[in-house]
């Protein structure tokens, strides 16, 4: 694998590199309206949390979702059999 093949949009280790990077954006923007909606139901107080509470709570469910929809794509490719 080299930097010419890797960065040229039409070679298939591009493709591949772009396809898995949507996957992940796909992943972590699912979590992230996941988690905020079940937050939203579970504690309905949310709406009268002080600003620097909800930015706080905001910047927690970015984070962890980021860390977790990684920790999914590590297993899904660690364990692909490319069926």
């Amino acid at each position: 694998m080299d930097w010419d093949e890797i960065l040229d949009p039409l070679s298939p280790l591009y493709q591949e590199a772009m396809y898995e990077q949507q996957q992940l954006v796909n992943m972590q923007d699912g979590l992230i309206a996941a988690t905020k909606k079940i937050i939203e139901e579970v504690y309905p107080q949310i709406y009268h949390l002080e600003s620097a509470g909800y930015k706080e709570l905001e910047a927690v469910i970015i984070t962890e979702c980021v860390k977790f929809s990684c920790k999914i794509n590590e297993v899904m490719n660690r364990y692909h059999t490319g069926k």
